[in-house]
């Protein structure tokens, strides 16, 4: 059983490798709410679940406040708002 779990999460993790045969992803997908005590229809199972497209890459934490500060401080000037703190944004 631990077996058949485990080939069906390595279908369901890569659906791009097995779009010739969907069925197998879709037995996949059943096996594994099977193994959760869940129900599955699939009819329900839409492209959008065959093809999960990547998320961007996360841009690094020093990268993102460094460009929210900046745009911070532009927004502050452009509308003369007076900063209580010198270091504020």
């Amino acid at each position: 059983m631990q077996d058949m779990n485990n080939t069906a999460r390595q279908i369901v993790g890569s659906p791009e490798n097995y779009l010739d045969d969907t069925s197998l992803f879709t037995q996949a997908w059943a096996a594994m709410k099977a193994a959760r005590g869940q129900g599955f229809d699939p009819a329900r199972l839409r492209a959008a679940h065959l093809i999960d497209r990547p998320e961007p890459a996360p841009e690094p934490t020093d990268q993102t406040l460094a460009r929210v500060g900046a745009k911070v401080r532009q927004l502050i000037a452009e509308k003369n708002i007076p900063v209580q703190h010198r270091n504020a944004a």
